[in-house]
C-alpha cells in the first residue's frame, strides 16, 4: 500500500523567514520574553522554579525569557497559570509599556 502525502502540505512554515514578518517577531518575541521574566521576578522565583511551576525543562526558560525561542500555545497557558495572570496579561501593548517606562 503507497501513502500518499497530503494534498494539505507545503513543507515547513516560511514565516520566520519572510523579511517583512521576520523583524516583527523579533520583536514580539523579545516582548514577551521581558514581560515573562519580570513576572517571575515579580514572584520572586528562580528561573528553575519557574520552569517546574510551568512544566518546562529549566533550560527552555533562559531561551524563552530572552526571545529566543518561540513558545508554543500550551506554553503560553502554562505560563498564564504559574503566574496567575490571563493569557492576555503576557502581551501587554506597546503604549502600556512605554508608559511603565
Amino acid at each position: 500500500m503507497a501513502t500518499r502525502k497530503s494534498p494539505h502540505s507545503h513543507g515547513r512554515s516560511e514565516v520566520r523567514t519572510r523579511k517583512d514578518l521576520a523583524p516583527a517577531i523579533r520583536r514580539a518575541l523579545k516582548r514577551l520574553g521581558s514581560r515573562l521574566r519580570d513576572l517571575r521576578v515579580e514572584r520572586r522565583l528562580s528561573q528553575e522554579e519557574a520552569a517546574e511551576a510551568m512544566g518546562i525543562h529549566p533550560k527552555s526558560m533562559p531561551r524563552l525569557e530572552g526571545g529566543t525561542t518561540n513558545p508554543t500555545v500550551a506554553t503560553l497557558v502554562a505560563a498564564s497559570v504559574a503566574y496567575k495572570v490571563s493569557l492576555r496579561d503576557l502581551f501587554p501593548d506597546r503604549e502600556e509599556e512605554e508608559g511603565a517606562k
